[in-house]
């Protein structure tokens, strides 16, 4: 899927991005009060996001193995993987999460970034052919469109009273980075699938893994708040968060299946 050139680089790049999400989760489970500056409201949330992050870095650090050993189809993995931790990390070092582990949420974030970079220059969409049964991309795009339009109409309706009362909102860095990047990428995404585009089928598994592993990390963290922080049952939200992780989980599959690369080995 990508250059061998650049195959090096970027997968030493995420090993670094697997091993310091391992030390950032360990030190979640050392330190005492890990996230004292975060929000009471918010702070199983990060309790949630932990709970996939070990695993998601377990699992990169398998599928690097992989591609060593030149699994071409496995770097669209790689693509959700890694872009779920620049995600997750993103928001612990914008929104200031606090503790000595710190400087591992800004290395995460920093070598994540990189290796995406280094992905992006490199991959060619070309290669990705439609296998025997084509992947299901109107069902995929449609899973996005209607994902999108349900966030961002979440998300104003939180935002558009916290503007008119010129009063900040604590975790706003979700906002930015769910209007400003993902949900824009997730609709492109959605558009390029409808219309048979190689680069939609390139993106499609990554969108699908980056949502899934987030939405039940945010499941995860709502459930968490109920059962474990006394906070009160949200069926509306839990919902949403299931539709978010699960429904994205169950076309992965079915996508993969549908896709081949040219030339692999």
């Amino acid at each position: 899927m990508i250059a061998p050139a650049a195959a090096p680089a970027a997968l030493r790049l995420s090993d670094a991005a697997a091993v310091l999400t391992l030390a950032a989760v360990g030190a979640a489970l050392l330190l005492p009060a890990p996230y004292a500056a975060v929000p009471d409201h918010l702070r199983p949330g990060a309790w949630g996001q932990d709970t996939l992050s070990a695993p998601a870095a377990l699992a990169l650090l398998a599928v690097n193995a992989r591609l060593r050993l030149g699994w071409a189809k496995g770097w669209l993995i790689w693509a959700g993987l890694v872009g779920y931790l620049f995600y997750a990390y993103a928001l612990y070092s914008f929104d200031g999460v606090l503790n000595p582990a710190y400087p591992l949420y800004l290395a995460i974030l920093a070598v994540a970034l990189l290796a995406l970079v280094l992905f992006l220059r490199a991959v060619d969409p070309a290669r990705l052919q439609v296998a025997a049964r084509p992947p299901p991309r109107r069902a995929v795009a449609v899973l996005f469109a209607l994902l999108v339009a349900l966030f961002t109409a979440l998300w104003l309706s939180q935002l558009l009273p916290a503007m008119a009362a010129r009063r900040p909102l604590p975790g706003q860095t979700i906002f930015v980075l769910d209007l400003a990047i993902a949900l824009p990428l997730t609709a492109l995404t959605a558009a390029l699938l409808w219309r048979g585009h190689p680069v939609g089928d390139l993106l499609a598994i990554p969108v699908l893994m980056k949502v899934a592993v987030l939405g039940v990390a945010v499941f995860l963290g709502t459930v968490y708040a109920w059962a474990l922080f006394g906070g009160p049952f949200m069926p509306f939200e839990l919902a949403l968060y299931a539709l978010m992780g699960f429904g994205p989980a169950l076309l992965i599959w079915p996508v993969w299946r549908g896709l081949d690369v040219a030339g692999a080995g």
